[in-house]
């Protein structure tokens, strides 16, 4: 009788164990999806812009396009200048950097944004493209 009690123990104590290592995995697992999700978004928002900025360099001076982006939570910086498009993501104390290259020169500029849905304004001047916040 004492031998079925003892068993009993080992495997409450083992299913105890599994189900810690399974919600180990699943918080690891959400912690690294939450990451890729942001990281995805932002370099969509990038190559976004830089097609635009390619688009009104290709039609000349005078013509600008109005695009909309989505940006996640953790980005700290958002930048267009030369011919980089660039954003800094932070998240859980990293740093990562994502640029996207363009044709066009770029009027030098930080765009300052938080999370959220944003419309851009992207025009070709005489020589180089601006990026503005409709």
């Amino acid at each position: 009788m004492r031998a079925r009690g003892q068993v009993g123990l080992e495997y409450l104590v083992f299913t105890a164990f599994l189900l810690l290592m399974t919600t180990l995995l699943f918080a690891y697992a959400y912690a690294n999806y939450s990451n890729t999700i942001q990281v995805v978004q932002t370099q969509a928002a990038i190559d976004s812009l830089a097609s635009s900025i390619d688009f009104v360099y290709a039609k000349g001076p005078g013509n600008a396009v109005i695009i909309d982006i989505k940006l996640p939570v953790g980005l700290t910086e958002f930048r267009v200048d030369q011919n980089v498009v660039r954003a800094t993501l932070t998240q859980y104390g990293s740093h990562t950097v994502l640029f996207a290259l363009t044709k066009a020169p770029i009027n030098p500029q930080y765009l300052y944004f938080q999370e959220g849905l944003y419309s851009l304004r992207v025009a070709m001047e005489d020589v180089n493209a601006s990026v503005t916040n409709t």
